[in-house]
């Protein structure tokens, strides 16, 4: 079982080493590196609107902030920008390296280095304002080892803010039904998740399941949860090269997103927005 862990955690690493997470929003521009990373940003809080109101990055000025799993660096240098002081940790080398340099052409600093969401024994108890991770601890093997060592580092009466995939959603459904009936594969929707979705093991979860979880460490204060339509839910996102093609771009535009959210809407929504506090 340890054996089988530490291979799928290497695998979601060697995943996110080859293609840093939101990268393919700025490669247009790849030899400008300061128009590169503002088509990232631009795009992502564009995909992504309902961000800036759950980060609140504008209050941390003062605090102190850890965020895990940093892709570009899009969030984390808005938490840098805006006065916090900020720790940035990543599985990955390319995402760290990024990340420093958009640092650099910014004239920022922080202390940004590789580290695993499930043991930052580098940081002592009690020492974080706000633990941020936007889409992330879903792919870690054990998030119930990352959610403990998030409350662990969170000071008495910190923030914890959390985006992870939400079930059942549209995107699940999406995906299972191009992996799974029109290829004669009964997998269940979370089997082909785990398979087909960004990195090996992707999980998803019903709030029931994370107010579980969470329950276990964070016992005294309730667990806020939301739910939203996100890019996969809507196809509004840049495809991946596996899905490169006419087919899939006829696809997307003749995809009935007003259906999606009229008749499903946030309440199969693919991004699950939590909070609560220590």
């Amino acid at each position: 079982m340890v054996d089988s862990a530490v291979g799928l955690k290497q695998d979601v690493k060697s995943h996110w080493e080859s293609e840093v997470c939101g990268s393919r929003y700025g490669a247009d521009s790849a030899l400008d590196r300061r128009k590169f990373f503002d088509e990232i940003d631009r795009t992502r809080y564009e995909l992504e609107p309902t961000l800036m109101d759950f980060a609140q990055f504008e209050q941390a000025r003062g605090k102190k902030v850890l965020e895990v799993g940093l892709g570009t660096g899009a969030d984390f240098s808005r938490w840098v920008r805006a006065g916090a002081t900020a720790f940035g940790r990543d599985l990955t080398q390319a995402s760290v390296k990024l990340v420093r340099e958009r640092l650099s052409l910014a004239g920022l600093e922080a202390n940004v280095a590789v580290g695993d969401a499930e043991d930052l024994r580098e940081f002592p108890d009690n020492s974080f304002d706000i633990f941020y991770s936007w889409g992330v601890l879903h792919h870690t093997p054990a998030p119930e080892k990352a959610f403990a060592e998030a409350h662990r580092v969170l000071k008495p009466g910190g923030q914890l803010k959390l985006m992870l995939y939400h079930y059942p959603s549209v995107a699940a459904i999406l995906l299972w039904m191009l992996y799974g009936p029109l290829r004669l594969n009964f997998q269940g929707p979370r089997q082909c998740v785990a398979q087909h979705c960004e990195s090996p093991g992707t999980k998803m979860y019903t709030a029931n399941e994370i107010r579980t979880l969470l329950g276990k460490v964070f016992k005294n204060h309730p667990i806020d949860i939301r739910l939203f339509l996100g890019a996969g839910d809507l196809l509004t996102h840049k495809f991946s090269s596996k899905y490169a093609g006419m087919k899939w771009e006829i696809a997307r535009a003749l995809y009935p997103r007003w259906f999606v959210k009229r008749v499903f809407g946030n309440r199969f929504g693919t991004e699950m927005l939590i909070s609560t506090v220590k």
